[in-house]
């Protein structure tokens, strides 16, 4: 190779690189206006408030009691480090899901393009990163742009696929991968789902048939059987890993709540499956409308133009479910172990949440979200070479569908300029933090909605802390919540906070219940009659003059007890 060839090469490398921090700082700019379109919401708060705990030396977040994903080496440390720049604040969870997605984003588009080169490689990179380009406002910005929801996980998944797909068949990469599985299990078993699982399938599917049909040796597939087993111990290692933290005063997490659905549920959990996957995919007909949580009161766009960038989006869908069919075809070739993993992932996700009785509504989809960077990456190692070879008769196809390509990308990038350029959304809490400090009252109790986030919003300077409200007796409320806050000895709270802006239930029907506190388990409090109650805006605040913690149950529970409720309330 002469001294002008290799010029070339370093500049076409260099030219690459230039690109792709481009295209990472300008999808960021573009995301973190996106998110800031859905309000900031307890979820988010929750991890915040555990990374500023984190950050200032809790490490293992003792008397922290975590639900049952608990995002601790994923989301918290990315969280911690925008904190360690930005401070505690409502944007620390926009921040970190624009942070999330653009990199899950560049992540896919390079599993997608894979080991290609020149323009098949850009045009598997673009298809993957096309399909994922412009989310969907409403449920599926708060999916995919806002707090954790089992997104960020993909992006180790990813990495660790790249690193398959990438890397040469050492024994260094089984024990590298097997490592960072470890590292996602810990903070969420849907890894098991995405990654652990299918890696068992097909490398030991892949070596059972070399080792019966094609009568290999069993030391001829030492790489397959290394994955299988890297996985299996990956599982293990992550379980021990938890129990240690919690047996060295870590925090503790709640069970999984993981039940089968009844054989009657199924067809309706099929179809909130399917709408589920349009939603994360930006093709959701059924959400878009002016009376829905999803349309313009959320961040939505006009019935017209939301339903005008669904259609465009089916485009992606129907590439990504291609794609899926057509990776199947590459379960035992030995140069594509990605591909078909993917895919296995997809269905095996897919299936579960279809069969447990976690898909009761649209928001629930955050279970599946897999399936959108998974099928986005098929979708772009499948496309590119079947464009080349596509033909009508004798006539090549390729320009018309590249065009055609080109053309759909060009209307996800104005979905994304649309998006970017909308106002952002403050949550309904934000409101009653400068009264609150200009009362001097910075402890208080509240439900889930007002709790954390008000926290979150405010900086660390006022404290509202979630009860579990039963009109047979108040206890403190041990989820997403520090054991000292609630104690007596260490804290101290004198009012009591409700929302009428704060709802529960996402279906804008009838199930859409205000979360507020019952009167009855107010008086289930036994403080007496408050001493101020005070009125401003949709917020009712009620004052006594001593530490109403001395008043709650000593038995914490987990659950919110009476609320949400649509009568008897304050």
């Amino acid at each position: 190779m002469t001294e002008e060839e290799l010029g070339r090469r370093r500049l076409a490398r260099w030219a690459w690189l230039a690109g792709f921090v481009v295209a990472a700082v300008v999808l960021f700019i573009a995301y973190l206006r996106m998110s800031r379109t859905y309000p900031a919401t307890s979820d988010g708060a929750d991890q915040a408030l555990q990374a500023w705990d984190m950050l200032h030396g809790n490490w293992l977040l003792r008397g922290w009691t975590l639900g049952d994903v608990t995002y601790y080496s994923t989301e918290i440390p990315e969280y911690a480090l925008v904190e360690l720049v930005r401070g505690l604040g409502a944007d620390v969870v926009h921040i970190g899901g624009a942070i999330t997605y653009t990199l899950l984003v560049l992540a896919a588009g390079l599993l997608a393009r894979g080991r290609a080169t020149g323009r098949d490689g850009l045009i598997r990179l673009l298809v993957a990163a096309g399909i994922m380009l412009a989310p969907q406002f409403g449920n599926a910005t708060h999916l995919l742009l806002s707090q954790p929801d089992h997104l960020g996980t993909q992006l180790p998944l990813l990495l660790v696929f790249l690193l398959l797909d990438r890397a040469p068949r050492r024994w260094y990469i089984p024990v590298a991968a097997g490592a960072v599985l470890t590292w996602v299990i810990i903070a969420d078993r849907v890894a098991l789902l995405d990654a652990v699982v299918p890696l068992v399938l097909v490398c030991g599917a892949r070596a059972l048939l070399a080792v019966l049909r094609h009568r290999k040796s069993l030391a001829s597939q030492w790489y397959e059987l290394s994955l299988v087993a890297a996985s299996v111990l990956s599982f293990v290692a992550a379980t021990l890993a938890v129990r240690l933290i919690s047996d060295l005063g870590g925090y503790q997490v709640l069970p999984l709540a993981a039940e089968r659905t009844t054989i009657d549920e199924i067809p309706q959990h099929v179809v909130l499956t399917l709408e589920g996957i349009l939603n994360v995919y930006g093709a959701d007909f059924f959400h878009i409308s002016q009376n829905s949580p999803f349309g313009p009161g959320l961040g939505g766009l006009p019935l017209a133009a939301g339903v005008a960038l669904a259609a465009v989006h089916l485009v992606g869908v129907g590439l990504a479910v291609w794609g899926f069919f057509r990776a199947f075809r590459h379960f035992f070739d030995p140069s594509d172990l990605i591909s078909p993993v993917l895919a296995t992932a997809i269905a095996i996700n897919v299936a579960a949440y279809a069969l447990s009785i976690v898909s009761f509504g649209l928001f629930d989809a955050r279970e599946i979200l897999a399936v959108l960077p998974f099928g986005a990456v098929l979708a772009g190692r499948m496309v590119a070479g079947s464009l080349g070879r596509a033909r009508l008769g004798r006539v090549r196809l390729t320009p018309v569908l590249a065009g055609g390509l080109a053309g759909v990308l060009a209307c996800y990038l104005a979905a994304l300029g649309y998006g970017a350029a909308q106002t952002p959304v403050a949550d309904s809490q934000q409101a009653i933090i400068p009264w609150l400090e200009a009362h001097h009252l910075t402890h208080g109790l509240g439900t889930y909605a007002e709790s954390n986030l008000i926290t979150m919003d405010s900086g660390g300077r006022l404290a509202i802390r979630d009860v579990s409200w039963r009109s047979t007796g108040d206890l403190p409320r041990h989820f997403e919540t520090k054991s000292s806050w609630d104690d007596p000895r260490y804290s101290y709270a004198n009012f009591i906070l409700t929302n009428s802006a704060d709802h529960w239930g996402m279906d804008g029907g009838p199930h859409r219940l205000v979360s507020m506190i019952p009167r009855s388990a107010i008086a289930a409090l036994h403080a007496g009659p408050p001493a101020h109650v005070y009125h401003y805006k949709t917020f009712t605040i009620m004052v006594w003059n001593h530490n109403l913690l001395d008043n709650l149950g000593s038995t914490p529970g987990i659950l919110p007890g009476e609320i949400p409720c649509t009568h008897d309330c304050v």
